[in-house]
């Protein structure tokens, strides 16, 4: 096959209708001229360029001086020239005319307008394209600004998440000896009557206390972790004695009249997270106070078919409506006098009540009183269920368990920890850092590890961790001032067999020992 391509043959017709065409979109006006640019004659529209018949000579002029410095005995084409009238046309100097000078010009606007318009074209194009860079710029500034923020973002969690465990465990430290040490002066006190009291007012505050610091750090550390149940058996009518000293004085200086009742219905021991519903209570009665003006406060607990049913009612400022989604957020402040709280109460409360699986109803009426209502279920069956999976369920006689080995750089609650265990039975010793109970423990294995979290140095997780890889198979108890889900599984997984927090429950520690056992 040839690579010779043929042109085709039109027709006379096709190629008179071709001409026809071309002619009609060119429009081409031919000029004749002598040597001296004198117009002679012309073929075609003149006006369609501008130019005026009646004077030939300015014509002439005008088309002239385009040839200035050219050689004018060749063909001359110029582009896109623009006309007297401002159309643009195609100019042609037609060589090998002699004598004189023949130009065409051909119609060029429409081609003129389409590069016009593809160079506006281009023009937008480079604009988009420099704007797309430059936004693109902006966009890996602000990304990388971003990044930045949120490293420091990133920071500042950890640093808070720092601070709460040196708040947790600098608040429960301390209250653990100061419980401890209540519970051995009220085991030990006399029948004076005042010397109780005093210890039941020491008491009551120290919780007081303890509530108001754990509102604080339960509402910092709710963001990334889970809160530990700690259910034990709870004395309700304490409790109750508890709220009315705390409040009933409050509520005399503010002219309120006050009252909590206790109605126990069911012959079950409730079993609850003591210190979560102290919690509630306190915030509860607390803001009912704070808010009503005239009238009073009333507190009731029933504990009737396994659960807690808790009522806090006022005669107050109440709450409108539309409003009482918004009271349980935090830091909402909403139909609350000007200056009074953080707005953190409520919002701590339903979360506490979730943890144990309650619910929470609100009654409200603006400027007439509030009323919350508190259904929360019997714990027991958590208890049941920890002791069931537990490594050791059994229950052991005390004549099998002889020596516990406690790991604690707190000289007052070693103290405590040596009265209370040796109470129970036990023959104590006490190693205050990490890296000797180790040794210590190796050497003399003891049947109960009882060990603190935050040691200085060597940890009490990482020593767990060591002397189970080096095959010390007694129970471990750990210690710790972190009530978080996370951190006791960080302990189970270190090698411990339980989880206490501080401050320490005696129940809970009893219990504790009691289900210690050597592994065999």
């Amino acid at each position: 096959m040839s690579g010779r391509i043929e042109m085709p043959e039109f027709s006379v017709e096709t190629e008179r209708h071709i001409a026809q065409f071309l002619f009609e979109r060119a429009q081409p006006l031919l000029l004749q001229f002598d040597q001296d640019w004198q117009l002679v004659n012309l073929h075609g529209d003149a006006s369609r360029f501008g130019f005026d018949v009646d004077n030939g000579d300015a014509a002439a002029r005008q088309l002239s001086d385009l040839f200035i410095g050219m050689p004018l005995d060749a063909a001359i084409d110029l582009p896109f020239v623009h006309m007297p009238n401002g159309r643009s046309a195609h100019v042609h100097l037609l060589g090998g005319v002699e004598p004189g000078y023949q130009v065409l010009l051909v119609d060029a606007q429409g081609e003129h307008d389409r590069q016009q318009a593809q160079q506006q074209v281009g023009n937008e194009a480079a604009l988009v394209s420099g704007q797309k860079t430059r936004a693109i710029a902006q966009l890996r500034q602000i990304r990388s600004e971003l990044e930045r923020q949120r490293t420091r973002l990133a920071e500042a969690n950890a640093l808070k998440n720092a601070l709460i465990a040196t708040l947790s465990h600098d608040f429960r430290t301390p209250l653990t000896s100061i419980f401890g040490y209540l519970h051995l002066l009220e085991e030990e006190a006399d029948n004076s009557q005042s010397v109780r009291h005093a210890l039941r007012a020491l008491r009551r505050n120290s919780n007081y206390l303890f509530t108001l610091a754990e509102n604080l750090l339960e509402y910092a550390r709710a963001d990334t972790r889970s809160s530990l149940l700690a259910p034990v058996r709870v004395d309700l009518a304490h409790l109750v004695e508890d709220l009315d000293g705390m409040f009933r004085p409050m509520a005399l200086d503010q002219g309120l009249s006050f009252e909590i009742g206790l109605d126990l219905l069911d012959s079950q021991f409730p079993v609850l997270d003591e210190l979560r519903v102290r919690q509630i209570l306190v915030n509860l009665i607390a803001n009912a106070v704070r808010y009503t003006n005239k009238g009073g406060v009333s507190a009731s607990l029933r504990w009737q078919d396994d659960a807690l049913s808790i009522e806090v009612r006022d005669s107050g400022i109440g709450i409108a409506q539309e409003l009482h989604e918004q009271v349980f957020v935090a830091f909402n402040r909403v139909g609350q006098a000007a200056g009074s709280g953080a707005g953190l109460g409520l919002s701590i409360v339903k979360r506490l009540v979730r943890q144990m699986h309650g619910t929470i109803e609100l009654e409200s009426t603006l400027g007439e009183g509030t009323c919350f209502r508190i259904v929360l279920p019997n714990l027991a069956a958590v208890v049941a269920a920890e002791q069931a999976t537990s490594s050791q369920p059994a229950v052991i006689e005390p004549s099998h368990i002889r020596s516990v080995l406690v790991v604690d750089d707190d000289p007052d609650i070693s103290h405590l920890l040596d009265v209370l265990l040796t109470d129970l039975g036990f023959r104590v010793r006490i190693v205050g850092d990490a890296g000797a109970a180790v040794e210590s423990a190796l050497a003399n294995p003891p049947d109960v590890l009882l060990v603190d979290v935050e040691l200085p140095g060597l940890s009490g997780n990482t020593a767990v961790f060591r002397l189970r890889a080096k095959g010390y198979r007694g129970h471990i108890v750990t210690l710790s001032a972190t009530p978080t889900e996370e951190a006791r599984k960080v302990a189970l997984n270190a090698g411990a067999d339980q989880y206490l927090t501080k401050p320490i429950n005696i129940e809970l520690l009893a219990r504790a020992m009691q289900v210690a056992a050597p592994r065999r």
